[in-house]
């Protein structure tokens, strides 16, 4: 190419050149703004989050862009860019064209309202506006500061991303990657180009610097646990809820009043309204921390059994009680104005806008019959502490459970005892009543009562013996889809390992309808095929294994911090090694444990608090250790040294208490890492227990 066309093409690429100078800054600032606004997605979901933010972020840019092609415009910077977001947030967010004034509400009270709402909450425009509002403002504000200091220009997307850190504060390879996210973002702000030869390398120094520090800051302990906001209860959440439980000998007397009527694919046998799990001896009664229901309650993360979603319609008829017919596991609610819920049981509370109709969509675990036979109990899940005990009731305990390890079969074995030994009241003369004096006067005297004797006498009986167990009230589902106030129940359950809540049925009314499937066919086919009481004993009562050698002297103090160096092949290998070979070594060890019983149960709990820190001396014992933890440690290690104990001194062959010990194990590491995914990595992570 010659002459003035040569020139040409040189004119323009240097123009191109000036323009993405000009213009890779403040796309920096939008786009780290985006990124900060994102942030959010864990709160709302991602496609709630990102649409709005994006919209926002465009406008800003056009603006922008208008301003660098006529100058005399940047005085109309602020109402341009405030009036076209709001234009696009009209135009992307559902329900804010229709209802202009949910974005005032977004900004005022959004922010207070999803902390009051599970997550993820629902993407109402009263909610989730206050976001991409937010984002707005940084883009307007970062847009401003730019034309003042290239530094300065990030902090109002950087105090966006600690604002959404303050909801839900991101671990491990999440933050990592927002970490890489908000670096690549500055690096189009912070770096010259393309004038600027060291680019590149300061990019890259830029990016492995963030990945260093993101790495390093989960893995090292912090020196306090992370700043986050309350979840507070609703402002109308109703301070005075009534009892079903004082309601069920009345309705007892209209049996024929229709209460609801539920139509559903697949059978369903009971509707819970509450639980109660507390008990002063006079009344049973719950203490709930209630929220709005979001879009979607999470699984507990206790249930590892497979699950399949389950949905029912359901219409109030006569309906005076605040609470409304659930499933102990649901998942959803569509159909309904906003509810309230207590996470903790999954109880659904409607006092001011009661819906008439409503679809309830629940997790309904898939059990077999002998996983669930040979299922243990969860001891943490509940205090078991009931006061002062009556005599009769405390030995009437010990009396049914024989000496009985706490698992699904004892609680059946129980369940039993109650079917044959007592009669459900019927006609007129209903006994009412629940507490110490009532169940007393059940139990030993009249054995006549009605649900609420049978399900809190279980529930107490069931503590004795150290199952943890709660009582729910609720309804019967009949053949057809009518229920009526005839059909109002209330029933225990017993929270087993890897299930959850499971139901039972002392009375023996609550006849299953679920056709061959779900938790209530399994316990049915478990109950048939139980074996006696006899046998049950003398599984569980067996002599345990002789303890190992424990290994004494003094343990070596290692640094427990691991310097990371990004650099050499040599520095990657023995990272790669660290990270696979410590947990390798840990599992295999773990598995040869598990076959040394509760002696092998002890040895993991002390390297598991190895682990975490704490100085544990080869002739400290579990009660020592239980007196220096608190909290959910404190108790498991209180667990374990009973079974210890037993296992050590009772003189017997086979070790009974195994997988009890197993589960106080379990129970001290779930303390350990208190839910949080950085305390698991550094448990993991650790060489505490492998050295010395």
């Amino acid at each position: 190419m010659h002459g003035p066309g040569r020139y040409r093409c040189l004119e323009l690429s240097v123009h191109w050149c000036r323009g993405v100078k000009r213009r890779l800054p403040i796309i920096g600032v939008l786009a780290a703004c985006v990124v900060a606004g994102s942030l959010f997605a864990p709160v709302f979901g991602t496609t709630a989050v990102l649409w709005p933010t994006l919209a926002v972020a465009v406008v800003a840019y056009f603006v922008e862009e208008a301003i660098l092609r006529r100058p005399g415009l940047a005085r109309w910077r602020v109402p341009l860019t405030l009036a076209g977001g709001l234009v696009a947030l009209a135009a992307v967010v559902p329900g804010v064209a229709g209802r202009p004034v949910s974005l005032w509400h977004g900004v005022t009270t959004g922010w207070r309202r999803t902390l009051e709402s599970t997550w993820p909450a629902r993407p109402d425009p009263e909610l989730v506006t206050f976001v991409p509002i937010l984002v707005l403002i940084a883009c307007l504000l970062g847009a401003r500061l730019l034309q003042v200091s290239r530094a300065w220009c990030l902090v109002p997307a950087v105090a966006v991303a600690g604002f959404s850190q303050a909801y839900v504060t991101l671990t491990g390879l999440d933050a990592l990657l927002a970490g890489l996210a908000l670096a690549g973002s500055s690096a189009l702000v912070l770096l010259r180009w393309p004038g600027d030869r060291t680019a590149w390398v300061r990019l890259v120094a830029a990016l492995a610097a963030v990945t260093v520090g993101a790495t390093v800051l989960g893995l090292v302990p912090p020196t306090r646990p992370a700043a986050q906001l309350p979840k507070p209860s609703p402002a109308d959440t109703p301070s005075v809820l009534r009892n079903p439980l004082n309601e069920i000998a009345a309705r007892l007397r209209s049996p024929d009043t229709v209460v609801f009527t539920v139509r559903t694919d697949d059978p369903v046998e009971r509707w819970p309204l509450i639980a109660l799990d507390t008990f002063d001896g006079a009344t049973w009664s719950v203490e709930p921390r209630f929220q709005r229901l979001g879009r979607e309650l999470p699984l507990d993360p206790r249930v590892t059994v497979p699950v399949s979603a389950q949905t029912a319609e359901v219409s109030l008829v006569d309906w005076s009680l605040p609470w409304l017919p659930s499933q102990a596991r649901t998942r959803s609610v569509a159909n309904a104005p906003a509810l309230l819920v207590d996470p903790a049981s999954g109880a659904l509370l409607a006092d001011q806008a009661r819906p008439s109709q409503y679809t309830v969509t629940w997790d309904d675990p898939a059990v077999e019959p002998e996983q669930l036979s040979a299922a243990g109990v969860e001891p943490d899940l509940l205090d078991l502490n009931l006061g002062q005990v009556p005599d009769g009731i405390d030995q009437l305990a010990g009396q049914i459970g024989g000496g009985l390890r706490p698992s699904f079969q004892m609680a059946l074995v129980l369940e039993e005892y109650l079917r044959t030994h007592y009669k459900v009241a019927t006609g007129d003369d209903l006994p009412t009543g629940h507490g110490y004096a009532q169940l007393n006067h059940f139990l030993v005297r009249s054995k006549r009562g009605t649900s609420e004797q049978f399900a809190a006498a279980y529930v107490v009986l069931a503590r004795q013996l150290g199952l943890p167990a709660r009582l729910v009230v609720g309804f019967r589902q009949p053949q057809g889809s009518v229920v009526r106030n005839a059909d109002i129940l209330a029933w225990p359950e017993v929270a087993v390992e890897g299930v959850g809540w499971v139901p039972l049925d002392p009375t023996g009314t609550a006849e299953s309808t679920a056709g061959g499937r779900g938790l209530a066919s399994a316990a049915e086919k478990v109950r048939r095929s139980l074996p006696p009481t006899t046998e049950i004993e003398r599984e569980h009562q067996s002599e345990p294994a002789a303890p190992s050698a424990q290994p004494d002297g003094p343990r070596r103090q290692w640094p427990w911090q691991v310097v990371l160096l990004v650099a050499g092949g040599g520095v990657v290998a023995a990272l790669l090694a660290w990270l696979v070979g410590v947990p390798a070594v840990k599992a295999i060890r773990r598995r040869r444990r598990r076959r040394q019983g509760t002696v092998g149960a002890w040895a993991e709990a002390r390297d598991l608090l190895r682990d975490n820190g704490m100085q544990v001396t080869a002739a400290a014992t579990a009660r020592d250790l239980a007196r220096v933890a608190d909290g959910p440690v404190g108790q498991a290690m209180t667990l374990l040294a009973g079974c210890l104990d037993r296992a050590l001194w009772s003189g017997q062959d086979s070790d009974p208490d195994r997988e009890f010990a197993w589960s106080a194990v379990r129970k001290a590491r779930r303390g350990l890492i208190q839910g949080r995914l950085s305390r698991r990595i550094r448990m993991t992570l650790s060489t505490r227990s492998l050295v010395g």
